[in-house]
Order: C-alpha cells, then sequence, then structure tokens
C-alpha cells in the first residue's frame, strides 16, 4: 500500500479529472473555446481532452462512442502505446514507460462509478 500511496496514483487521476473539468465549465457554462497541449502532446493531452469529450457528449459514454474516441484521439494520433507499456523500440528505456493509458482508463472508470 505504500508503494501505492508514494506513485501518487490517486493525486495524478485527480488532477486529470480536474483539468478535464475545467475544459469542461469553460465550453459549457462560459461558451469559450480551450486549447489543450501538453509539453510533447502525446500523453496529458489526449488524456485531459478526451476525458472532457466523455463528459461533454454523451455519445461517447456508448460503446461505439468509446471506440471512436479511442481511436481518433488515441490511435490515429499516434500515441506511443509501445513505448509507455515498454512493448516498443524504446523499451529499454525506463523513462519511456509510464502508464498513461490506464491511467486515463482509470479516470473514465472513476467517472462512471
Amino acid at each position: 500500500l505504500s508503494q501505492f500511496d508514494s506513485s501518487r496514483w490517486l493525486h495524478n487521476l485527480s488532477a486529470l479529472i480536474g483539468a478535464a473539468s475545467f475544459v469542461v465549465a469553460n465550453i459549457n457554462k462560459h461558451g469559450r473555446p480551450v486549447l489543450v497541449h501538453c509539453s510533447d502532446g502525446w500523453d496529458r493531452t489526449p488524456q485531459i481532452t478526451t476525458l472532457a469529450e466523455i463528459m461533454l457528449d454523451s455519445y461517447y459514454r456508448t460503446i461505439d462512442g468509446f471506440q471512436t474516441l479511442v481511436q481518433r484521439e488515441w490511435i490515429a494520433f499516434g500515441h506511443k502505446f509501445g513505448d509507455r507499456c515498454g512493448h516498443g523500440v524504446g523499451a529499454n528505456d525506463p523513462n519511456e514507460r509510464s502508464p498513461v493509458f490506464l491511467q486515463w482508463l482509470d479516470c473514465v472508470y472513476q467517472l462512471f462509478i
């Protein structure tokens, strides 16, 4: 349990859901356009934008919508699944490993429970 606590997993989930909620509030309540771009655009950007899309549009809360979202925002935009999971060309570089997609899936789960 202490390894889990030291990973700050729940803190990171909270930060991601909070960022997505900020996007949603600016779009829904204030009618403002929002630009989301993280340092490299590979990791945090799709996490935040896809969570916001799920919150904003009930279509993305369906199986077809969820599949569309993953295909468009993660696969088509080139998320580094292999590197982040430790199975790609960069698999030998521990700095490339990060559970970005799993973190996002946990956020989606948290939204639905």
